[in-house]
């Protein structure tokens, strides 16, 4: 059986395993104050790991590398098993030598036990890989044993001081010149470990009598305990003078927010009672006349806001925090309203008390108040405004899950206003708006709720109004109290209302359109006289309705191809053949079909439309005759209505005759019809253009004659050719006495003038029979036919 001696160790591979111990020392040292950080994601946690492997690794390298140090046979069957074990063991013991370095201050006192852990690790495994490896040597000395027990659990204390000395100074930027000794001798410590472990369970021979040489890695093992223990913590009273600084900065920088905070800060214990203010929460304190201190601060409050304020310091000291606002009465007798926020002073988990900061809010409430009532209510008159009168027609008509009740709402505008604005200026004009509200609020009753729209017009929500006569009579006393002229500095001043009135839900479901009805129905009754109301229409709404799409579409319809020309015979009543035509307009509407000419003639008149107009008319009418003669049919004289309007233009002669040459029509079939009330406007400049018009052969004729006001004596004078008696004489022929003898008169008249005559409106055989008598040859009406197209004209006529 071979000995071991203890001077006869391989010392390079003792030394290269010295070497990867103060490797692991350095790595767990310098390579854990990262971890000390509250940084978190992937970055850290590769970090660790890497730590951890190499560390593992280098201390591996040790624990292998010490039994191949010592000169006896090893067991290769299970070198295998050892290098698992060491491993193993080297990776439990670096993991919780860097978790315990990486831990917070308040985990060093658990010192010991982790100690114990390590070194506890580090016995087992380095026992084990004994055993597997020198199993036919191993004997096992308790004395010895305990000794190493002992003295591995004292390397570990010593090293974990030095570690948390080390990554301590760290933390605080200082370094130390006994860093580095420190981890010489914790590589040295944890070197020593498995070589106590072996000596411990292998013999080392017969020492000799008084040989203490089995005690030498004890006692070095003491030596090194020593000199970790004496190893100082040279920055300790620096740590704890920037500790001490931190501490002192963090109340200097709390008192600096508690004192200097511009909101008013108070402090209390546990059981709400106010034990601290700062300066303006002394200011506070003198403004209500109140001692604070010692005192409930819900106490300062009164009726409703006392029981929120105990509710809310309740919630707070739940360890919740809570926002809430309260009014309080100042000893003027004034309302004070505050924002008070409060937030739980936690110690320990714990709430021990309160801090709470109140804002001083009375002056954003008025300015909010200001505020909306600038937005809601109206400047000059102080009554609502139209964005406020909309939401309450919002409130009355969008009823969710509430019955809707029924209302009236009345559409003023106050007639004359623009006139007196215009006279005295707007100054003197807001002065009568003034008044004008006034008037209204006095003659209506207090549950109405009144707005100015803007200008002169004001609108009237009237809840619960039933009965038309009761609407009827509240609308007829504005209008009678704006009949009376009234004072407004030194003029008095005459206006009248226009009223406008819709109703809810009849005239409408929704706030615009009662609106826009009542508007309408203002309208209505100003277009009836002013200075009455009127209630909204639909039907009546319905005609302005189309009268504006009308309006909208009219200037497009030649370009949309919209209007069509209808021919209208005259007949000889003697003969029954057709000596004439007139050509009548009508407008093909895409969505209001045909519309007649007295619905869209008048509109073309105001536009100034009718121009366009009548041109195409002529150039449509030759045309057709020009294509009707080339056809070789049969052509008579066509007749083209032409207006005031188009009669007044200075070129009107030049732009007719550009169309005839421009279709090489034939003057003689062309005849131009003006109406009488035509001759009242400018009465030199039309008889020129009817000079004009006869010299190159276009003949005239008067329409409508008996039914203007100019006088008949100065007839004789005009260039005309024919007069056509209108139609309300010759509906009336054969049962009006006076009908009769006007149609006679002009009648006679025309025959001493050489003028040919034409009846309108022929509808009945007796009025033929009549015309027949008088001796009127010439008829046109429905009693012949109706307008018609030109392929119509054609295939009964042509």
């Amino acid at each position: 059986m071979l000995y071991l001696e203890l001077l006869h160790m391989n010392w390079l591979q003792l030394a290269l395993a010295l070497l990867a111990s103060l490797a692991a020392c350095t790595l767990i040292v310098f390579g854990t104050v990262p971890f000390r950080t509250h940084a978190q994601g992937l970055l850290v946690c590769f970090t660790r790991t890497k730590m951890i492997l190499l560390g593992t690794a280098t201390f591996s390298a040790s624990h292998i590398l010490i039994p191949l140090s010592i000169n006896l046979p090893l067991a290769r069957e299970y070198y295998i098993l050892h290098l698992l074990f060491t491993m193993a063991g080297c990776w439990a013991a670096t993991y919780f030598g860097i978790w315990y370095s990486s831990m917070p201050r308040s985990y060093t006192s658990r010192r010991f036990s982790i100690s114990l852990g390590i070194a506890g690790i580090i016995l087992v495994f380095d026992y084990l890989n004994i055993i597997f490896l020198f199993r036919d040597y191993v004997v096992w000395k308790p004395a010895p044993v305990l000794m190493t027990a002992a003295s591995a659990l004292s390397l570990c204390l010593a090293i974990l001081r030095v570690l948390v000395i080390s990554n301590r100074n760290r933390e605080y930027h200082l370094h130390s010149k006994a860093t580095v000794p420190g981890i010489v001798l914790c590589a040295a410590g944890l070197l020593l470990i498995p070589l106590l472990c072996a000596f411990s369970v292998l013999p080392v021979g017969n020492p000799a009598p008084g040989s203490y040489l089995h005690l030498t890695p004890y006692i070095l093992t003491l030596f090194i305990c020593s000199g970790l223990y004496i190893i100082p913590d040279a920055y300790r009273d620096t740590r704890q003078e920037r500790q001490n600084r931190r501490i002192i900065e963090t109340e200097q920088h709390y008192m600096s927010l508690f004192e200097y905070n511009p909101d008013s800060v108070l402090a209390f214990d546990a059981q709400g009672i106010v034990t601290g203010l700062n300066r303006q929460a002394e200011l506070l304190a003198r403004q209500l006349g109140q001692e604070l201190v010692g005192r409930h601060f819900s106490d300062l409050f009164e009726g409703d806001y006392h029981a929120l304020a105990q509710h809310h310091y309740r919630h707070v000291l739940r360890g919740q925090s809570s926002t809430i606002e309260l009014e309080l009465r100042n000893p003027a007798g004034g309302m004070l309203t505050f924002w008070l926020t409060s937030l739980p002073i936690v110690v320990e988990a714990v709430p021990v008390g309160i801090y709470s900061i109140i804002k001083d809010i009375t002056k954003n409430k008025k300015d909010q108040e200001t505020i909306r009532h600038l937005a809601y209510s109206d400047e000059l008159t102080g009554l609502a405004n139209r964005r406020s009168f909309h939401n309450l027609l919002l409130e009355h008509t969008e009823h969710t899950g509430v019955p809707a009740y029924p209302f009236t709402l009345f559409f003023i505008d106050l007639d004359r206003f623009k006139r007196i604005n215009d006279l005295f200026g707007h100054s003197f004009g807001d002065k009568v708006i003034q008044q004008a509200a006034g008037k209204l609020k006095r003659c209506l009753p207090s549950s109405c709720s009144i707005a100015r729209m803007g200008g002169d017009e004001f609108t009237v929500l009237v809840p619960h109004l039933r009965s038309g006569a009761e609407t009827e009579s509240l609308a007829a006393s504005i209008v009678e109290e704006f009949a009376h002229p009234f004072e407004v500095g030194n003029h008095s001043v005459k206006l009248s209302a226009s009223v406008g009135i819709a109703r809810f839900p009849e005239d409408g479901l929704d706030a615009d359109s009662l609106v826009k009805h009542a508007d309408t129905a203002m309208y209505s009754a100003k277009e009836n006289g002013s200075s009455q109301y009127q209630f909204y229409d639909a039907e009546r709404d319905q005609t302005s309705l189309e009268r504006i799409i009308l309006e909208n579409d009219l200037e497009q319809s030649l370009d949309n191809d919209q209007m069509r020309l209808f021919y209208q015979p005259k007949i000889d009543i003697r003969s029954g053949e057709i000596v004439g035509l007139e050509a009548l307009v009508r407008w093909q509407h895409p969505l209001l079909g045909m519309i007649p000419p007295l619905e869209f003639i008048p509109l073309a008149e105001k536009s100034g439309f009718i121009i366009p107009l009548e041109q195409w008319v002529l150039r449509t009418a030759c045309a057709q005759l020009k294509t009707w003669e080339q056809e070789g049919r049969q052509v008579v004289p066509v007749a083209v209505n032409v207006s005031q309007i188009h009669l007044m233009k200075p070129d009107i002669f030049q732009s007719i005759m550009s169309t005839i040459h421009e279709l090489d029509f034939d003057t003689q079939l062309l005849e131009l019809e003006i109406t009488e009330s035509a001759m009242m406007h400018n009465e030199d400049h039309v008889i020129s253009i009817l000079n004009d018009l006869r010299r190159a052969g276009i003949s005239v004729s008067m329409d409508d004659f008996g039914t203007g006001y100019s006088s008949l004596s100065y007839l004789q004078s005009l260039p005309i050719g024919c007069l056509k008696i209108d139609r309300s004489f010759v509906r009336k022929i054969t049962t009006d006495t006076d009908s009769r003898a006007i149609a006679e008169m002009i009648i006679s008249m025309a025959k001493q003038l050489g003028l040919t005559i034409v009846a309108e409106g022929v509808e009945t055989e007796e009025q033929v029979a009549l015309l027949k008598e008088i001796q009127c040859y010439n008829a046109q009406g429905f009693y012949y036919s109706k307008p018609v197209s030109a392929d119509e004209i054609t295939s009964i006529y042509l």
